[in-house]
């Protein structure tokens, strides 16, 4: 593109001849006569004004002006020359005669011809020809382009150029240059014409070099309608867009050469201050290179693509650009942020996308070189707040996209872990923490800040870090949301307050509440000042007792206990001490919701019901399962709410009413607070040892002078467990006597009063228990006798009919056998008895029910009923059973396994265990049924059990546990009696000295008799 080309060009003198009067007009041109009125159009048109005299110093001919000139189908480019002469016209004056060439564009543009080097080829152009034909320019570049040469002339010009030497002072004389040019060039997007001043020495060539540097600075395609001037005359409305003049020059923004101007604010200052920063950043070759491959034809005036052009060549805009469309990559976005410097742009929007996708490649392994760029960014002080907190974002968005696509736990930690390395390479740990949870209660955000924390874990988020456990200890909401979730792992709970250090002095009071969690020497950190508030009491109580931790519970009770006991005292919403009321069917609503999961009696965790007053249903983050742990959220933590709010008795009722299994180690402690809140206690395991640790700690609670109001109300209340039936329980004396023991003498009368109480009602129901048994016992004496009674009048019946049936054989037939029998048959006295054919009618079949005769006793199925509703002993109720028990199948049968059933559930575990085998006893005794045959109706009665159809449609309380492992127990027992009896059996019959060793583990492991 540098080669010499040749272009055609149409041409035209313009001037008047010598010794004339006439006006100036086209003398000759390429086509003749009938384009003059065309070219002396486009002459006038590119006129520059009147020229100075030939005696002037500054600003003398030749006048040079270049017009572009856009048509609909070509584009056209005309240089105008005034030039001096020696004529002159009939007037004597001078003529100033003007040489126009008018050519195609098109090559021009492709060869990227700048000012100087279309003046180079029109200089040695000497007009008139002889012809009217085209005329050929030579072009040829010269080796020096007219953009340099300009910037040179431009520093010459500069303020302060002459004292600069070496290469600091010649890269400072470019800067200044540059910097002129570029506001120049955003001079012209206003619109209005651009007149250069100070330039009266210059000649015409370094003129338009000038030109080349300002021009050079915008797309090549702003030369297809630009107008330029070597020189005006500073008259009203000039013909140029840019242009050489004087500084009076109406309509005109005049700018001295070398002084930079002020550029006024709009698309003028965005394109100077784009241009800047491009060329800082880019590079000035790079950029002027660039704007010359942008030739498509755009007016000054339009600044949209002006500043197109510049985002195509600026790497952030590009990259920017990209990201809109869809079509960015790991390299496109760091090189659109390394453009940037000194924070620059970090307030527009194109920054934070290309931040945001930057943050999205660094986490992938082919994002290493973002590392650099994001690093840069985040140190600065203007742009680093805004990464912090696109960085959070990003953080939160991991866990939120492992929640919505179902993503694995792994995945999200590697994501997570990507992201926190570049974290720490920035050292901004502590202000991604605090930007983390958010400023507004969003309780959602609450919960994925909280996990993006548990699964980055204590070391990686505050091993190490002074500045990140303040930034912990300051986010107070979520801290307490992480605590909340670990409490489930001890050992990951104790990892989180290590760092945080709850004991020590600095920590808030807040945080040492948490201090009885992870050292027992710390419990006295909750008790120095400023002490912890009752609503940190409570965070820590429910975090334990949703952990299910009854050892941590019991700590947390007895280093809070001061706080919990404000709590319960305090008011409420619903019945306190007070009024010594229970709590209503809303009595366990609280503000502190507990975790998803809570420990049964028997260790496993199981969900609350949902909709249950009390316990509401904790969020769960969508597309994920009840078990927490977004995306990661794992499995082996729970994921409660984070308890917020101002705590009262219902919080309280709540927690001691979720698990008691989790207050075992302070039971004493958990029902002096249920009594105080409203809630019935549940009273110490009825086991020697557990009850002497629960008197012990009863003892040492009711004598705080604190409790005294309350004492009346808890002694009432700590009651009822030990004097409720059954009476005479394992350590009830010991419980009683702590108890009997308060210091108030009223009270510990009052319950000595209701103790002899009980005392008198258990011996009167005993003496009505034996009462009962003996009339029990009277009747069954009663209906076995009438029952012997009635075998010995049927047996006496058969012997006498079988005496007459002989009488006929005996005496040969003769005799009065009519007679006999009729009189035997309806005579009276004993013999005309009704008689029995066999034994007892309804032996060994169950009793019809609803078939009492008038006098009798009940129906024995209603008694059964009633007896299973009363506190009845398995004895009676196994008498009362055993009827029914010989038809399983009839209506009668089912029915009775049902009720018995419903005893099963209420009775306690001895009276369960005997229950069989009084109804073994009785079957065998009572209805008199074989050995076989009562092993055949236990074992059904077992098997229905345990199958599950011994409930009926009506309900029932067998249990098949309890069955299974009876039947077990009593299998294991019988095979170790066979094993037993082998051996037995084999040393009768084998003779072993007594010194004889046996081998251990080959004979029978379950024999008694070793």
């Amino acid at each position: 593109m540098n080669d010499a080309f040749t272009v055609e060009a149409l041409w035209a003198w313009y001037g008047k001849e010598a010794g004339s009067l006439a006006e100036y007009d086209v003398l000759h041109c390429t086509g003749g006569a009938p384009r003059r009125a065309m070219f002396s159009k486009y002459i006038i048109t590119a006129s520059l004004g009147n020229p100075p005299s030939a005696a002037a110093a500054q600003d003398r001919l030749p006048w040079i002006s270049v017009v572009g000139l856009p048509f609909t189908d070509q584009l056209w480019t005309g240089i105008s020359v005034m030039e001096t002469s020696t004529l002159r016209d009939g007037a004597n004056r001078a003529v100033v005669p003007t040489r126009y060439l008018l050519m195609d564009s098109a090559e021009l543009v492709r060869r990227r011809v700048e000012y100087t080097t279309l003046w180079d080829a029109v200089a040695p152009v000497r007009l008139p020809p002889e012809h009217d034909e085209s005329i050929l320019l030579e072009v040829s570049p010269p080796a020096v382009g007219g953009l340099t040469e300009g910037l040179e002339t431009i520093a010459d010009h500069a303020p302060g150029s002459t004292g600069a030497a070496g290469a600091a002072g010649t890269g400072e004389r470019r800067a200044a240059a540059v910097e002129w040019a570029v506001s120049v060039a955003a001079l012209l997007l206003c619109g209005s014409p651009v007149v250069i001043t100070g330039g009266g020495a210059l000649g015409a060539r370094a003129r338009l070099a000038v030109f080349d540097a300002v021009v050079g600075l915008l797309p090549y395609g702003v030369r297809s309608g630009l107008r330029v001037g070597s020189c005006i005359d500073g008259g009203d409305r000039p013909p140029t867009q840019l242009a050489f003049g004087p500084r009076h020059t109406p309509s005109a923004r005049c700018v001295r050469l070398g002084t930079p101007p002020q550029v006024p604010a709009g698309p003028p200052e965005d394109y100077r201050r784009r241009l800047s920063r491009l060329i800082e950043v880019v590079g000035f070759d790079a950029v002027t290179t660039g704007l010359r491959e942008l030739d498509a034809p755009v007016a000054p005036a339009d600044h949209g693509p002006l500043l197109d052009a510049l985002g195509r060549l600026d790497p952030f805009r590009a990259a920017v650009d990209a990201v809109e469309a869809g079509q960015q990559s790991a390299q496109l976005v760091a090189e659109g942020l390394n453009s940037l410097t000194d924070g620059e742009d970090t307030e527009s929007d194109g920054f934070l996308r290309l931040v945001e996708c930057g943050i999205a490649y660094a986490v992938d392994p082919g994002g290493r070189e973002l590392h650099e760029a994001l690093r840069r960014h985040w140190t600065h002080e203007r742009s680093g707040p805004r990464v912090s907190a696109l960085m959070a974002e990003a953080l939160l968005n991991v866990v939120l996209s492992g929640a919505e696509h179902a993503m694995d736990s792994a995945s999200c930690r590697t994501r997570l872990d990507a992201l926190w390395r570049l974290v720490e390479q920035c050292r901004k740990e502590a202000e991604v923490l605090r930007l983390l949870p958010g400023r507004t209660a969003d309780g959602r955000r609450l919960r994925y800040a909280a996990e993006c924390l548990c699964l980055l874990g204590p070391d990686r988020v505050a091993g190490g870090r002074a500045d990140a456990v303040h930034a912990l200890r300051d986010s107070r909401r979520l801290t307490l949301e992480v605590l909340a979730r670990e409490s489930a792992d001890p050992v990951r709970l104790v990892a989180w307050l290590t760092p945080l250090a709850p004991a020590a002095p600095e920590a808030p009071a807040w945080l040492r509440a948490w201090a009885v969690l992870s050292v027992r020497e710390a419990r006295r950190a909750s008790q120095a000042e400023p002490r912890p508030t009752a609503e940190d009491a409570v965070h820590v109580l429910t975090a334990t007792v949703g952990a299910g931790q009854p050892d941590w519970t019991a700590e947390a009770v007895r280093g809070l206990w001061p706080q919990l006991y404000t709590v319960a005292t305090g008011p409420g919403d619903g019945p306190g001490p007070g009024d010594g009321g229970r709590p209503g069917e809303d009595g366990a609503t609280a503000r502190f919701p507990l975790l998803p999961r809570t420990r049964s009696r028997g260790g496993t965790r199981k969900p609350s019901p949902a909709g249950t007053p009390g316990t509401p249903d904790v969020p769960e983050i969508p597309g994920r399962s009840p078990a927490p742990s977004d995306p990661a959220v794992s499995a082996d933590r729970a994921a409660p709410a984070a308890p917020f709010g101002p705590p009262d008795a219902r919080t309280l009722r709540t927690l001691l009413t979720a698990d008691p299994d989790v207050w075992q180690h302070c039971r004493a402690a958990a029902d002096v607070l249920s009594c105080l809140v409203g809630v019935p206690p549940v009273g110490p395991p009825w086991r020697e040892a557990a009850c002497l640790a629960y008197a012990r700690s009863l003892h040492q609670i009711l004598q705080d002078g604190n409790l005294a109001p309350f004492l009346g109300l808890l002694v009432g209340e700590l009651a009822g467990p030990v004097l409720a039936e059954p009476w005479g329980k394992e350590g009830e004396p010991v419980v009683l006597t702590a108890l009997l023991r308060v210091p108030h003498q009223e009270v510990a009368a009052d319950l000595s009063r209701r103790l002899a109480a009980r005392d008198e009602e258990r011996r009167r129901r005993q003496a009505a228990r034996e009462r009962e048994r003996a009339v029990q016992a009277q009747r069954l004496s009663e209906r076995e006798a009438a029952h012997t009674a009635r075998l010995r009048a049927t047996r006496r019946a058969q012997e006498n009919q079988a005496v007459r049936q002989a009488a006929p054989e005996r005496h040969g037939g003769t005799g009065l056998p009519t007679a006999t029998g009729t009189a035997g048959a309806a005579g009276p006295g004993p013999r005309s008895a009704p008689t029995a054919t066999g034994p007892r009618a309804d032996h060994g079949r169950t009793p019809v029910v609803g078939a009492a005769r008038p006098g009798e006793e009940p129906d024995p199925l209603e008694r059964l009923e009633h007896a299973a509703r009363l506190p009845c002993s398995s004895r009676d109720l196994a008498a009362m059973w055993a009827p029914f028990t010989l038809d399983l199948e009839s209506a009668a049968g089912r029915q009775a396994l049902v009720v018995a059933g419903r005893w099963w559930e209420k009775a306690q575990d001895g009276e369960r265990a005997a229950l069989f085998g009084h109804l073994q006893r009785a079957l065998l005794a009572e209805r008199q049924c074989s050995v076989d045959v009562t092993a055949d109706i236990l074992h059904e009665i077992r098997r229905l059990i345990v199958a599950g159809r011994a409930s009926g449609h009506s309900g029932g309380g067998w249990q098949a546990g309890p069955v299974l492992r009876e039947v077990r127990r009593d299998l294991r027992a019988r095979r170790a009696r066979v094993r037993e009896l082998r051996w037995i059996r084999l040393r009768a019959h084998v003779n072993l000295a007594p010194g004889t060793p046996r081998k251990p583990g080959k004979w029978n492991r379950g024999s008694t008799d070793r």
